[in-house]
């Protein structure tokens, strides 16, 4: 890992303090922040894989169409019967 220099506004944004010293609210934050950085990164693969697939699904005469999996599981429930 290579070193790196932070800025005090990273450095702040980062990691104030060790994590055991740190607030609730500072560490309700600290995770907030990571979550968000890990969801845009793995965006950013998901796109670059979609990229690449039709890249190359076009080098050999193909056309790709990739649409969201359904992510709903199990069965339908039953409509409740009126009487």
């Amino acid at each position: 890992m290579e070193n790196q220099t932070l800025t005090p506004t990273k450095a702040e944004t980062f990691a104030p303090q060790p994590l055991d010293q740190a607030t609730d609210q500072q560490l309700t934050d600290l995770i907030k922040q990571a979550s968000a950085i890990l969801e845009a990164r793995e965006a950013e693969r998901t796109r670059a894989a979609i990229a690449k697939i039709k890249e190359l699904a076009k080098a050999h005469g193909l056309d790709v169409s990739l649409e969201p999996r359904n992510t709903k599981r199990g069965r339908r429930q039953r409509r409740k019967e009126t009487t």
